[in-house]
């Protein structure tokens, strides 16, 4: 058995063979491919070109061959370069990771706020944490770095290139970028968002998602990507065209096995839900149609390409309505002032805007000036007042910690229980106004009957009557009776 460093240098060795074989097999191929297009290029011109434009053709390919050590030359440069800049681009991140995760969770906090559930995401060991944000500066270093790294292949690639086909990447290359760029900001703003909706509200009630920073980062690059280049196949169409690898009529032919290669494809870089799945298909099957059109302008392929985009927008509208209207158990109509939130296994409270759907839970409190009104599914609504902590434990029992709420119920078959910090409220329907202290609870029937449970007894509480709910009694002020009875009562001591 070889030593550690003897087995490194002969595998170090072996690796540096393998290079030179595959720089000598590109340098054959090279030379193959240039006698092949002299040789095309000839039997295309016939029998009646004349013969300069041979030899200037001859003088280009010659003048476009580089020696092996040429090649590798410029090969390790165009990669120094690249893997440099991808390096400082990464090192800038990095002093912006926090920033960045932050504008990368945009579409989880668009989700889990729709959904009513915490936006914070989740580390499940010491290292997870630095490891997740190497991948999210990574991937953002490479994205900021790509039109460099772009430069850098094309100086490589455009010494066997003839002039005309120069001009043909020059003017992919920009527009590739734009394309990619294109599909990262559709599925930033439109599939990532409404896909992790749909993937959470299927959960259904009583159960808790834990999303881990590392899954999400993961979930993002993957999903960006993906987009990125799907929305190159326009480009990719209109490339094979020009270049009389395939025909538009191909394109056409081909079309019912491009739709199914087109779900196979986004089955295989979605997660296994049917919603993502299509999300991304139809703007596949968009791209597809508009190549074809790019490839060979025609008004039937215009009026073929309008009934699919208007069917998608139709699509996508249905599904928007559909996920922004589902939302949570508890919906927030209208709101002034400060108004937080308290997740279930929250530590700290945030701020929320109005118009936004919760799910059981939740812990709603109001500032001195802040006043909120609020919708259930069930039918219940409830007005809270300024300085109120209310507890949403599910659909049909609530908490009132202090402050004055207004609740109204229409009708249910199960009661709606009320706990206080006095005693417990249950009623079913009607409408109430409750205001809760530390030391007594004072209920109003609006309308309707209620019910007051109080250290083990039940008492009715009519429509248009009020109150008071304590534990132990009412409290007095103690410090009266104390002065009052001064002089009256007397110390042992004090009666000898």
């Amino acid at each position: 058995m070889l030593p550690c460093s003897q087995l490194t240098v002969h595998r170090s060795y072996e690796l540096f063979l393998v290079i030179i074989e595959v720089c000598l097999y590109y340098k054959l191929f090279n030379f193959c491919c240039s006698e092949l297009l002299v040789y095309g290029r000839e039997n295309q011109r016939g029998h009646g070109v004349e013969k300069t434009e041979t030899e200037e053709t001859a003088s280009e390919i010659e003048n476009i061959r580089m020696s092996l050590s040429a090649h590798l030359e410029e090969l390790r440069s165009r990669v120094m370069y690249s893997i440099i800049a991808i390096i400082f681009c990464f090192i800038v991140c990095w002093f912006f990771k926090v920033q960045i995760l932050d504008m990368a969770k945009g579409p989880h906090k668009f989700a889990m706020e729709k959904m009513g559930l915490p936006t914070e995401l989740q580390v499940l060991s010491y290292q997870e944490g630095f490891y997740a944000y190497m991948k999210l500066c990574f991937i953002t270093a490479v994205f900021l770095a790509y039109p460099f790294v772009i430069y850098q292949i094309w100086h490589f690639v455009s010494a066997g290139l003839y002039k005309k086909e120069q001009r043909y990447v020059l003017l992919f290359l920009p527009v590739s970028y734009v394309a990619f760029v294109a599909g990262g900001v559709f599925g930033y703003f439109l599939l990532i968002p409404f896909g992790l909706q749909f993937l959470i509200g299927i959960l259904g009630p009583g159960i808790q998602p834990i999303i881990t920073m590392k899954d999400y980062v993961s979930f993002v690059f993957m999903l960006t990507v993906a987009l990125g280049l799907v929305f190159q196949l326009p480009l990719v169409m209109l490339l094979l065209s020009k270049i009389r690898f395939v025909t538009p009529d191909k394109f056409i032919t081909w079309r019912k096995y491009a739709i199914l290669a087109i779900f196979i494809i986004a089955a295989v870089v979605t997660p296994p839900d049917p919603f993502t799945q299509t999300m991304t298909a139809i703007p596949m099957m968009v791209l597809y149609e508009l190549g074809i059109l790019i490839a060979r302008p025609t008004r039937k392929g215009f009026i073929f390409l309008g009934l699919i985009v208007g069917c998608g927008i139709l699509i996508l509208c249905t599904v928007y309505l559909y996920l922004t209207h589902k939302g949570g158990e508890i919906h927030l109509l209208n709101s002034t002032g400060e108004i937080q939130i308290l997740y279930p296994e929250g530590v700290n409270w945030e701020k929320i805007s109005s118009h936004t759907n919760f799910r059981d839970g939740i812990t709603l409190k109001t500032g001195g000036e802040g006043k909120t009104v609020l919708s259930t599914k069930k039918g219940i609504d409830v007005g809270m007042d300024a300085n109120t902590e209310v507890h949403f434990l599910d659909p049909l029992k609530i908490v009132v910690k202090s402050g004055q709420i207004l609740i109204s119920v229409k009708k249910t078959e199960i009661p709606l229980e009320i706990d206080t910090p006095n005693g417990r409220i249950r009623m079913n329907r009607g409408t109430l106004n409750i205001v809760a202290k530390n030391f007594v609870t004072i209920v109003t029937a609006v309308k309707g009957d209620a019910s007051l449970l109080l250290e083990g007894e039940e008492k009715k509480l009519l429509e248009g009557r009020q109150h008071k709910m304590s534990i132990g009694g009412e409290p007095v002020d103690i410090g009266t009776i104390i002065n009052w009875s001064e002089g009256i009562l007397s110390k042992p001591d004090e009666r000898k």
